[in-house]
C-alpha cells in the first residue's frame, strides 16, 4: 500500500532519486584515469552520450507533462544505475559508448520529470528545487571517489555492485510510495508550447545559452579535473577527489543561493556566479602547476561554489515563465542545454596547447572560461519577470 508523505518526504524522496541517478553519471571520468583510456577516445564518448541522451529531454519532458504519473520517475531510476554500473567490465570503447549512452538516457527521462516535480505543491519553489539540485550535486560529486574506493579495494569488474542502492530504491518508490507527477491544469497540448515559446522566446534563448556555457566549461572541469590534477604528479586519492570538490563546493553554491533567492535578484546572481568563479580558478591553475595540494584544491571548490550559485535561479526562471509545462521546459534548460553543451570536453582537449605557459589540460581548462564570462555579458539583457531582475 503507497505511503503518504508530507511535502517535505516528498522533496526528500525526489531527492535522494537524483543522488542515486547523479551518483552514477561520473563513473566515467575517472574510469578514464584508472583504465588509462585514451583521453581523447574518452571525450568523444562522453560528448556522443551527453549530447544524444540529454537531447531527449526536452521530449522526455514533454511525455511527463503529458502522461504524469510514477514510470517516468521510475524509468530513469532504474535505467541510468544499471547501465553505468556494468563499465567497469569492459575497455572496449564501442561497449563503453553504448553503456554511458543508456545511462545519459536514463538521466535524460529522470531530470525533467523530478525537477518538475519538485516544485509541485511547494510553498517556496526556489528553495524546492535547490534542495532537489543540490543532493543531486552532491551525489554527482560523489561518484568519482565513489567508485575509486570500490574497485580500488574490489578491482574494476565489481563495478556492477553499485548499481544495488539504486535498484532498492526504485523497488520502495514503485511499490511502497504515493509520489507522482501531478501537473498543473488540463495536460498540454503543442498548441501551448507554441503560444508559450511566442511569449516568451527572448528569455527562454538567454536562459538556453546562459545553461549551455556554463554547462560547457563545468563539464570540462568535471572530465578533466582528475587528469588534469594527475598530469601535475598529485597521488590518486587527491586527483580522484578533484571533481568532487568542485561539485560539492557548487552544490552548497546551490543550496544558498536557493534560500537567499528572496535577498537576491536573479539576473544580478547569475551575473555574479559567472565573473566571480574566474581569479579562483586562475589560482586553482597556479597553485596546482606548483604542487600545492591544499591551496589548487580550496581555489578550485570555491570556483565550483560561486559558478553554481546561479545554477538552480536558471531553471526556475524558466518554469515560472512555464508554469503549465514546467517538465518541458526543465528538460530543454537542462538536458537540450547539456547536449547543446557537449561540445564542451572536445573543445576543452583541443586547445590544450593554445596558451604556451600552461600547456596541457590547464590550457584548455583555461580557455573554456571564455564561456561562461560570455554568458554573463548576455545575462545583462535577460527580461525575465519585470521589476525583480
Amino acid at each position: 500500500m503507497a505511503r503518504k508523505l508530507t511535502q517535505r518526504g516528498r522533496i526528500v524522496l525526489l531527492s535522494m532519486m537524483h543522488f542515486f541517478i547523479d551518483s552514477c553519471m561520473g563513473y566515467f571520468a575517472i574510469y578514464l584515469v584508472l583504465a588509462s583510456l585514451a583521453p581523447s577516445k574518452a571525450a568523444v564518448i562522453a560528448m556522443i552520450s551527453t549530447f544524444a541522451g540529454n537531447i531527449l529531454q526536452p521530449f522526455t519532458g514533454y511525455f511527463t507533462d503529458k502522461v504524469r504519473g510514477k514510470i517516468p520517475l521510475a524509468m530513469g531510476l532504474v535505467l541510468t544505475p544499471l547501465s553505468m554500473s556494468l563499465i567497469g567490465l569492459t575497455k572496449n570503447y564501442g561497449i563503453l559508448l553504448s553503456l554511458v549512452l543508456l545511462g545519459n538516457i536514463g538521466s535524460a527521462i529522470f531530470h525533467p520529470a523530478g525537477a518538475g516535480a519538485s516544485g509541485e505543491k511547494s510553498k517556496n519553489i526556489d528553495a524546492s528545487f535547490a534542495f532537489f539540485i543540490t543532493i543531486g550535486t552532491f551525489g554527482y560529486a560523489l561518484s568519482q571517489p565513489i567508485f575509486s574506493a570500490v574497485t580500488g579495494k574490489l578491482g574494476l569488474k565489481s563495478s556492477p555492485i553499485l548499481m544495488l542502492p539504486a535498484v532498492g530504491l526504485a523497488v520502495y518508490y514503485i511499490i511502497f510510495s504515493d509520489v507522482r507527477i501531478m501537473g498543473h491544469g488540463e495536460k498540454p497540448n503543442l498548441n501551448t508550447l507554441k503560444e508559450l515559446f511566442k511569449n516568451h522566446l527572448w528569455s527562454v534563448l538567454i536562459l538556453f545559452y546562459i545553461m549551455v556555457a556554463r554547462t560547457a566549461f563545468v563539464s570540462s572541469v568535471n572530465l578533466f579535473a582528475a587528469k588534469t590534477m594527475h598530469d601535475w604528479g598529485f597521488p590518486r586519492i587527491i586527483y580522484s577527489v578533484a571533481s568532487t570538490a568542485f561539485m560539492l563546493s557548487g552544490a552548497l553554491g546551490i543550496l544558498l543561493a536557493g534560500n537567499l533567492s528572496h535577498l537576491i535578484k536573479p539576473r544580478s546572481l547569475i551575473i555574479y556566479s559567472l565573473t566571480l568563479f574566474l581569479p579562483f580558478f586562475i589560482l586553482f591553475i597556479l597553485f596546482g602547476e606548483n604542487g600545492s595540494t591544499f591551496p589548487a584544491l580550496l581555489m578550485l571548490s570555491l570556483a565550483g561554489f560561486i559558478i553554481h550559485c546561479g545554477y538552480g535561479t536558471n531553471i526556475v526562471l524558466g518554469q515560472k515563465l512555464f508554469p503549465e509545462m514546467s517538465s518541458t521546459v526543465s528538460g530543454l534548460l537542462m538536458g537540450f542545454a547539456w547536449a547543446t553543451a557537449s561540445f564542451g570536453p572536445v573543445v576543452c582537449n583541443g586547445t590544450k596547447h593554445v596558451f604556451k605557459l600552461i600547456e596541457g589540460f590547464p590550457s584548455g581548462l583555461v580557455f573554456m572560461t571564455i564561456f561562461p564570462l560570455s554568458a554573463a555579458i548576455a545575462s545583462i539583457f535577460l527580461r525575465v519577470e519585470p521589476g525583480t531582475i
